[in-house]
């Protein structure tokens, strides 16, 4: 991809989109973002050095009219349905028909206009929530080969949206990159979703708050910040080839009692009281082992600098950009 290029981003505005809108300014190219209005400006920091559509991806003519005035070499896709701040999990439980509509048609519906386009290379951003209960896949870490078992109305269309993926690739002969995000967390996370627990007492060390009660589960889980997130997305844009049209990404895999022994090293006075909540549904941990090698990538972040650095956020607020 030329440098100074134009990527349309749909859903730039959110938190993972952002953060790839970010990354991608720093690397010198040009963003157009694309998506629904928000209560808050994610991409405030660079606003100048982005081009905007407020809509939705439902909207084909819309998307049509963006594409033809950007002309992008590349289009990243985070888009999702969400209904307000309860998360992505909970909103497909809540409104499926509206998460049919955009993580599985709105997303067919992008795929066919920027194929029409030109565009030949499309990343998008799907999760692995499609591999369903840990139970189903014993007690080894999976990979981009096992077998996808959704359980919730989010992870079936994900799972919908990466045979739309692979169908669509085929069909139009350009690069279609799905990259299955784990629990991404960092700067700028503003929805209720599974990783609230977390952020919270992450926030209450940042204000130094002088106790905090958590209730979370102590299982080991997959998590990535979200930089490291946009990071993956961008080396997926800009790769020259790619050999696959899914991969696992991942950071780090922690426990919420090693993120409470993390902060007690940088916050002493900070009492934590801990109540042990089971998860509905725990997903088994992940090999990103294909990505890593197809692009020489590794994150920036593991637990201890992710806690460092939240901890010493600007403002003494976990959650600022």
């Amino acid at each position: 991809m030329p440098a100074g290029a134009s990527v349309f981003v749909v859903g730039g505005r959110g938190f993972v989109g952002s953060h790839v809108v970010r990354h991608l300014v720093r690397l010198g190219f040009r963003p157009h973002v694309f998506g629904p209005d928000m209560p808050f400006d994610l991409v405030q920091d660079v606003r100048a050095a982005v081009s905007e559509t407020i809509g939705s991806i439902s909207d084909t003519h819309l998307l049509e009219a963006a594409m033809r005035e950007t002309k992008p070499a590349a289009v990243v896709t985070c888009a999702a349905y969400g209904a307000g701040d309860v998360g992505l999990m909970r909103s497909g439980e809540t409104h499926a028909e509206a998460a049919f509509a955009v993580n599985v048609d709105g997303f067919r519906h992008l795929i066919d206009i920027a194929a029409k386009a030109g565009v030949r290379r499309i990343v998008w951003t799907s999760s692995t929530v499609v591999y369903g209960p840990a139970a189903l896949y014993g007690s080894r870490r999976v990979d981009e080969n096992d077998a996808k078992h959704p359980r919730t109305v989010y992870g079936l269309t994900k799972h919908l949206a990466e045979e739309v993926a692979a169908f669509s690739a085929v069909r139009h002969g350009i690069d279609i990159v799905g990259l299955r995000l784990p629990l991404v967390l960092g700067p700028g996370l503003w929805y209720k979703g599974a990783a609230a627990s977390l952020m919270a007492l992450l926030d209450a060390a940042a204000r130094n708050q002088r106790s905090h009660t958590m209730a979370f589960h102590d299982e080991a889980v997959d998590l990535m910040h979200v930089a490291d997130t946009a990071r993956a997305v961008v080396t997926a844009l800009e790769a020259a080839t790619v050999t696959r049209q899914i991969y696992n990404i991942n950071g780090f895999t922690a426990r919420s009692s090693d993120f409470v022994n993390s902060i007690s090293k940088h916050v002493p006075d900070l009492r934590i009281t801990r109540a042990i909540a089971p998860p509905a549904l725990f997903f088994p941990l992940i090999s990103d082992v294909a990505f890593r090698n197809a692009f020489a990538f590794a994150p920036d972040y593991d637990l201890h600098r992710f806690v460092a650095e939240m901890i010493s956020a600007p403002k003494g607020h976990a959650r600022d950009v």
